[in-house]
């Protein structure tokens, strides 16, 4: 299932940046693991700053990563992917890149948090300072930024929960 949901800003598109929030699910078992006990579609999510769409942030099993989805990456996708569009300000933009650029600077601190997905799934909250999964990593930032404004705490949220937040 391919689904594209626009969310449009304020006003008109002029001099707007685009931000793309790509969710999908890998073909690996952990990802079987957690598709089957959430009972949601998608089980990765990340950000891109890129218009192109060519260079998106996220946390997997090695860490902060910059996943680059035309090239290896993308044969361990399943078929299903859904974007979401997001057209902010230069203000809201650049928070965002900011915020990107901390994890980047931090890399080698930051580490993936299985606990953290599993405490997720449970819906126990919790912040491990330097110990982050793919949607609490996504959540953060467009929240930091102030492109939204969550509902929950940051480490509620698995692909799903951003999906439904910021779909029509």
């Amino acid at each position: 299932m391919a689904n594209s949901i626009v969310k449009k800003s304020d006003g008109s598109l002029n001099n707007k940046h685009k931000v793309t929030v790509l969710l999908s699910r890998y073909s690996d078992p952990y990802s079987r693991l957690v598709a089957l006990w959430s009972r949601f579609e998608f089980t990765h999510i990340s950000i891109s700053l890129d218009p192109e769409e060519d260079v998106f942030y996220s946390f997997n099993l090695k860490g902060f990563i910059e996943e680059h989805w035309h090239g290896r990456r993308s044969k361990y996708l399943e078929k299903g992917k859904a974007y979401i569009y997001l057209y902010v300000d230069s203000e809201k933009f650049e928070r965002l890149k900011k915020e990107i650029e901390r994890f980047q600077s931090r890399k080698q601190e930051m580490k993936y948090s299985p606990v953290g997905t599993l405490l997720c799934l449970a819906r126990i909250p919790f912040d491990f300072k330097r110990n982050y999964f793919c949607s609490r990593f996504v959540a953060e930032v467009l929240d930091k930024s102030g492109i939204v404004k969550l509902k929950k705490k940051h480490s509620l949220y698995l692909p799903h929960h951003i999906l439904k937040e910021l779909g029509p």
